[in-house]
């Protein structure tokens, strides 16, 4: 009886272990319901603000632009470009200076330029002359009684060649006092002469090719020379276009700087001895090579070509 009632009382035990059990797992598989956040109350959004007004700032007149200057003048850069005669052909040409004036050298540029029809010469030297001995010769003088004589519409100089000596005044009561060859004053002192002397040449039609030393086969002399041919260029160059000063040396040395000695003239295939024994001076075909090569300077110096109006 009581094995009956233990039996039973199991069997009531494992029938509530399963409902509660069922209950469980019922609860367990049946999904909560998702919870939903509360909406907030709606905010009535404000009124744009209204734009801030532009505030324009003065525009300020634009500046004036500055008034032009015209650049200025500019030195000649290059030779010298002298400036052609007012008158009408024929022009009238005078040679002045110093033994290359008076000897072959002058007698060859005469010739050259005077078997034109455009153009009439005259000429006068004067050896073992220049600018640093008045009290023996004075050049001043003698330019202005030469262009006063034959009026000259271009005057073509060459001396310089015996001026490396000392500056003696014109004579002994004279207020200019002598200048030493080796002192620093020689320089501007023979500056001053060269620029008297060619103002002396010069007037309102007239104008000057000024030819420079050429280069000498004698060491001494070309020592001096160039020191006089500095001093030369230096001083003209105030005088431009005036004055043209026209090279020479080029045409006396060879394609590496040594002297010429010998060259070929007039065609000849043979070359020809260009000076004396002495070095300085021009034979006669070393003359003619010479006023072959500056007479172009000297018509273009009157706005002639070479060749032409023969």
């Amino acid at each position: 009886m009581r094995k009956a009632a233990s039996k039973n009382g199991i069997a009531v035990c494992a029938v509530l272990l399963v409902s509660c059990s069922s209950a469980v797992h019922e609860r367990a598989s049946t999904p909560e319901p998702a919870r939903v956040a509360p909406v907030p109350p709606a905010v009535e959004a404000a009124p744009p603000a209204a734009a801030p007004e532009l505030v324009r700032a003065p525009v300020a007149p634009p500046p004036e632009a500055p008034p032009k200057v015209a650049p200025e003048p500019q030195p000649p850069v290059g030779p010298p470009q002298p400036v052609f005669p007012v008158r009408a052909p024929p022009y009238r040409v005078l040679i002045l200076g110093d033994s290359m004036a008076a000897t072959d050298f002058g007698r060859a540029l005469e010739k050259k330029l005077d078997v034109r029809t455009d153009v009439e010469v005259a000429r006068r030297g004067k050896s073992a002359t220049g600018l640093a001995r008045p009290d023996y010769f004075d050049w001043m003088a003698e330019a202005e009684a030469r262009v006063k004589r034959h009026d000259p519409d271009l005057v073509v100089v060459i001396i310089g060649g015996n001026d490396g000596q000392d500056l003696q005044p014109k004579s002994k009561k004279s207020k200019v006092r002598r200048v030493f060859w080796k002192s620093d004053a020689w320089d501007d002192a023979y500056a001053e002469r060269l620029v008297a002397f060619c103002l002396t040449l010069l007037e309102d039609h007239r104008r000057i090719v000024w030819l420079e030393l050429p280069v000498m086969d004698h060491r001494s002399l070309e020592k001096k020379l160039t020191r006089i041919r500095q001093v030369q260029r230096d001083a003209l160059g105030s005088l431009i276009p005036r004055v043209a000063y026209v090279e020479t040396r080029p045409h006396f040395l060879d394609a590496k700087g040594r002297i010429l000695r010998k060259v070929s003239v007039d065609g000849y295939r043979s070359a020809q001895v260009l000076r004396q024994d002495d070095g300085i001076h021009f034979t006669v075909p070393g003359s003619r090579y010479f006023a072959d090569k500056v007479a172009p300077d000297v018509l273009a110096a009157l706005g002639l070509e070479d060749g032409g109006a023969l």
